[in-house]
C-alpha cells in the first residue's frame, strides 16, 4: 500500500488541475516578472516560464 493510501490522500488532483488565488501588488507582480526575465532557463521550461511570465503582465494590466 502507498503512503498516500495510509494517510488517507487523495491522489486524484494532480498539480495542473490545483489553482491558487494570490492578491499581488503591480510592483510585486513587475517584481516576479523581472526576476523571470533575469533567469535563465532550458528546454522544456522556457514554454512554461513564458506562459507564466504572460499571465503576469496580464494581470499587470488589468492593474494599470
Amino acid at each position: 500500500m502507498s503512503l498516500h493510501k495510509k494517510l488517507g490522500l487523495s491522489n486524484k488532483k494532480t498539480q495542473n488541475d490545483e489553482e491558487a488565488n494570490l492578491k499581488l501588488t503591480k510592483g510585486e507582480l513587475e517584481a516576479l516578472l523581472i526576476g523571470l526575465g533575469e533567469a535563465s532557463f532550458k528546454g522544456k521550461q522556457v514554454e512554461s516560464v513564458f506562459k507564466l511570465a504572460m499571465k503576469i503582465q496580464n494581470e499587470i494590466k488589468k492593474l494599470s
